[in-house]
Formats: structure tokens, C-alpha cells, sequence
């Protein structure tokens, strides 16, 4: 028989036991306190946004006024000139710096500011081999993290480059458009990059780089041309119709997206020869009739060809980088091409061209496009989630008339968030509503919102419905003495797509003032194209 220390011993577990067994427990909680963190990481993470409620992304403060430079520089767009006096001396002393074998002290006088022109116009003054060196190693400085302010110290350069004859730095200009793509700062230097004397030359192979970058130069300037960035006086001056014709005759059928936006601009500016050598220069006419002959003689070449283009874009597609089919499907939309094959489902949203996607999906001729994507629009109007992404699908409704959109857009049109009911709100009035009632008095609300972006989408949308106010306000503004007013009221017109008012507009198109004229040939263009699409 035991004892009743034994007993004891053998009934209560030892302290190391225990010890034991709660480690085992906090380690078990530990692992399942991380994986459970883990978990809950990745289902938050696991789609891309742009903004996360756990680790947001730096916010880079944006200035809410016009720098120096910028201003400087749309004043001599507008005609302004440089101080000569400034210029000249200038010019002298970096000749004198030269002379003495001081050139590094040139370069670094060249500093940031709106003394940076005087400055590069000096050293084209200068004319020496030694002072375009100076210059083209100015486009691999950045002398401003301000992207517009430096885009427009590399269009100083350029010009002073082109004017100093100094072709060899063609290239490099052509990088640095790329890198300012999308701001008109950089059609500007495309401009100064399409007129450089050997730039024809770049487009001699279109499948390297260069090539490929001149092609997106020669797009930008067309559409810089036709917004009115650009004075298209100036490139026919530098030959541009003559580089269009040239191109037109020797495009080879290649699936190229970038090449594709070349010919489409070049049939655009084609079609706008004629409203501009009314409003050039007589010295300028008979060059413009010149190439406008050639523009049109290379026409049915460059129709059969864009014709196709859109087919082999997307034969293309699936095999593309991701930066081409990014540019595929910018390409495609303005064709207004069905890319139902491509996207039988829609596209997962974690691709980088998701929102490109989408927007194509406007023109798709499925039945069933509209519904899906009324679907989705309804499933994240409910959700917190992808509310970055709903306006792009609000967008896409726009072209797919039926009760299924009508109603998202008006549920999303009657929302708290301002982008969201001003997305749906500029897709109401494409088609003849289902509900007229509802869709008429939700616009007559929405013209009172508080946003002005969606007072004017309300608006616009109640003048493609054909409300007698509505496009009596939008044609009040056609008749403003205020430039600034008539040309937003054009613009306005043709991007809205307001074809009730195109009869004033072409009114306006034969006005003897070559700005207001300019602006409503433009509109009057874009009308025909949005009705008869862009080779119609």
C-alpha cells in the first residue's frame, strides 16, 4: 500500500508539466493570432486600389497655382517674346566663357527659373558644336520634380537644339516625350521634336524604339493641332502634311497600336485641311493646298488600311506586352470596335488596363453586355468595395440601352458620392429612356446638384433628350461675348455630342474670327466622326 505522499505525488502533475502546457497553448495562440492576420491581410490586399485604409499611399502635395515657368511659357505661346536685351548679353558672356576654355562653368550656370530660356536661347545664339553638347546634356538633367515645369525646360532645349542644327540629339528629345506624355507641355515639345530636320528619318524602321516614339510624337502633334495646343500654321510650315502624306504611302500592315494612331490622326488632319488653309496666311496656302493634294491622294490607301486595322489590333491582343495592349484597347475605342471576343467575361480588375477595358466594352454589340454590366454596376453600388472603379462602368452604360442600365443609372445618379453620381449622371441621355418620367425628373434634380461637373453632365443630358431649356442655356453660351465662354460652350458641344446644336456650330465654323472658327471646325469635325465614325 502506498503512501499518501505518493499519492499525492502521483495525482498532481509537476510544476514542468505545467509549465509545459502553457507555452504549448500561448504558442498555439500565437500561430493561430498570425495566420489569422495573415489571412485577413491578404483578402483586404489581395486586389490592387488606389488608396488603402491600413497603409495609404504618400499623398504629394499639388500646388494650386501656376508656377512661374508654366506661365512664363503660355505667354510666349500666345505670341509673347523673351527680353532681347537679356538674350544678347547673355549670349555674350557664355561666348566669352567659351572662348577662354571655361565651358564647365556654362553648365552650371544653367539653372532652374524662367531664366532658364534666356539662357538656352543664349547658347543657340552661340551657335557652336560645343554649345549644343551643353544643351543635349541638359535632357538627362531633372532640374525640377514638377513634371509640367520640367517638360517645359525640355522643350527649350529641343528648340534651341533644332535651332543650333544639332540632329544627332533627336533621340534623346523623342525620350523625353514619351516621358511627358499626356500633358500639353509635351505636345509642345513634340512639336519641337516633329521639326527637327532629320526627324522624317526616324521613321524609316517603325518596330525600334525610336521609331515607335516618333510615331507617338506624330500623334500628339496632330491632336495638338486640332485642340488647339498647337498652331497648325507652324507644323504645315515645318511640313507636316508632307510627313503624313509620306507615312500614309508607306505604312506597312503591321498590328502596331502606335502606328494605328499615327495614320487614324493623320485621316483627321486631312479632313481638316480644308477649314484650315481658309484661316492661314496667304504665303501658307498654296504650301497647305500642296500637301493637302498629297494627303489626299494617299486617302483611299490609308482608309482600306484603317479599315483592317482594328481586326488585326485585336488578332493581336493576346500576345501583346502589357503597354501594348494598354495602347490596343485605347485604339480600338477610338474605332469604336466590339471586343466581345476578347473579354467573353469581363476583365479581372487586378489588370493594369482593366479601366481601358471597360471603357471598349461601351461599343460591344452582345446582348448581354449591358446586363452584366448593369449587374456588376448594382453589386458594387451595394458594396463599400470598388467604389474607385464603379464610375468606369457607369461610363461604359452608356451605350447599352435597357430597363437593367436605366435603372443603375438612376440609382447611382441619385447617390451620396459626387464622382459616382457624376459618372452616371453623363450617361443618361444616349437613348430614349424606358421610364421617361424618372429619367426626367432625376435630370431636373441633378441640375441643381450642388457639384458643378454634374450640374453640367445633367444638363447635357437633358439637351441630347431634346429639353427646349436645356439647349437653349448650352446655345446661350455660343453667343457669349466672352471668348473663353463661346469656346467652352464648342467644346462642350462636341464632346457631349450635342447634335441638335450643330447647325449653329456650323454657323460659327465660317465666323471671321480665326480662334472661334478654328474651334467650331473642330467641333463640327467631331461631330460627323462621333456619327459616321472616324474614316466615315
Amino acid at each position: 500500500m502506498l503512501s499518501p505522499a505518493m499519492d499525492r505525488c502521483e495525482s498532481d502533475p509537476s510544476p514542468s508539466l505545467v509549465m509545459g502546457g502553457l507555452l504549448m497553448a500561448r504558442t498555439m495562440l500565437w500561430v493561430f493570432i498570425t495566420v489569422a492576420a495573415v489571412g485577413l491581410f491578404w483578402l483586404g490586399y489581395r486586389n490592387p486600389y488606389r488608396r488603402r485604409w491600413l497603409l495609404p499611399r504618400p499623398v504629394t502635395p499639388r500646388s494650386t497655382t501656376t508656377s512661374a515657368v508654366d506661365r512664363q511659357h503660355r505667354h510666349l505661346l500666345a505670341g509673347g517674346r523673351l527680353g532681347e536685351t537679356a538674350v544678347i548679353a547673355t549670349a555674350a558672356h557664355f561666348k566669352e566663357l567659351f572662348r577662354t576654355g571655361r565651358g564647365g562653368e556654362v553648365e552650371r550656370e544653367l539653372k532652374p527659373g524662367v531664366g532658364f530660356a534666356v539662357q538656352v536661347r543664349a547658347l543657340a545664339a552661340v551657335g557652336t558644336p560645343e554649345a549644343g553638347r551643353v544643351l543635349e546634356r541638359q535632357l538627362g538633367r531633372q532640374l525640377t520634380h514638377d513634371p509640367i515645369e520640367q517638360t517645359w525646360y525640355w522643350a527649350d532645349v529641343a528648340a534651341g537644339l533644332r535651332h543650333l542644327h544639332h540632329d544627332l540629339a533627336l533621340p534623346a528629345v523623342l525620350r523625353c516625350v514619351d516621358a511627358a506624355s499626356g500633358l500639353p507641355a509635351g505636345t509642345v515639345l513634340a512639336a519641337e521634336a516633329v521639326a527637327f530636320p532629320n526627324f522624317a528619318s526616324t521613321l524609316n524602321d517603325l518596330r525600334n524604339p525610336t521609331g515607335r516614339a516618333a510615331l507617338r510624337a506624330i500623334a500628339a502633334v496632330c491632336r495638338g493641332c486640332r485642340d488647339g495646343t498647337i498652331d497648325p500654321g507652324c507644323m504645315l510650315r515645318a511640313g507636316l502634311g508632307e510627313l503624313l502624306a509620306t507615312l500614309s504611302e508607306s505604312a506597312p500592315e503591321h498590328p502596331d497600336p502606335w502606328l494605328t494612331f499615327a495614320l487614324l490622326e493623320t485621316e483627321r488632319v486631312s479632313r481638316r485641311l480644308g477649314h484650315w488653309v481658309q484661316l492661314l496666311d496667304e504665303d501658307m496656302q498654296l504650301v497647305t493646298e500642296h500637301q493637302g493634294v498629297r494627303l489626299f491622294l494617299s486617302s483611299a490607301h490609308r482608309a482600306d488600311w484603317l479599315r483592317s486595322a482594328p481586326d488585326r489590333l485585336l488578332a493581336r491582343f493576346p500576345v501583346a506586352s502589357v503597354d501594348e495592349q494598354a495602347a490596343i484597347l485605347r485604339c480600338v475605342f477610338e474605332f469604336r470596335a466590339d471586343v466581345t471576343r476578347l473579354f467573353p467575361h469581363l476583365p479581372d480588375p487586378r489588370s493594369v488596363w482593366w479601366a481601358d477595358a471597360i471603357r471598349c466594352l461601351t461599343w460591344s454589340k452582345s446582348p448581354s453586355a449591358g446586363p452584366v454590366l448593369a449587374s456588376q454596376a448594382s453589386r458594387w453600388l451595394d458594396s463599400r468595395r470598388n467604389q474607385r472603379r464603379l464610375p468606369h462602368l457607369l461610363s461604359a452604360l452608356r451605350g447599352h440601352a435597357g430597363p437593367e442600365s436605366e435603372a443603375v443609372l438612376l440609382r447611382a445618379a441619385s447617390g451620396t458620392d459626387p464622382e459616382i453620381r457624376r459618372a452616371a449622371t453623363a450617361s443618361l441621355g444616349w437613348w430614349p429612356p424606358c421610364d421617361p418620367a424618372a429619367v426626367m425628373r432625376v435630370l431636373r434634380v441633378l441640375r441643381t446638384d450642388t457639384d458643378p461637373e454634374t450640374r453640367t453632365a445633367a444638363v447635357s443630358a437633358l439637351a441630347r433628350l431634346g429639353e427646349r431649356a436645356a439647349l437653349n442655356e448650352i446655345a446661350a453660351g455660343l453667343a457669349s461675348e466672352e471668348p473663353a465662354v463661346q469656346t467652352a460652350s464648342i467644346v462642350r458641344i462636341a464632346s457631349d455630342e450635342l447634335s441638335w446644336l450643330w447647325p449653329d456650330i456650323q454657323e460659327l465654323a465660317e465666323s471671321g474670327d480665326r480662334e472661334t472658327a478654328l474651334t467650331a471646325a473642330e467641333a463640327v469635325e467631331q461631330l460627323r466622326e462621333h456619327i459616321l465614325g472616324p474614316i466615315g
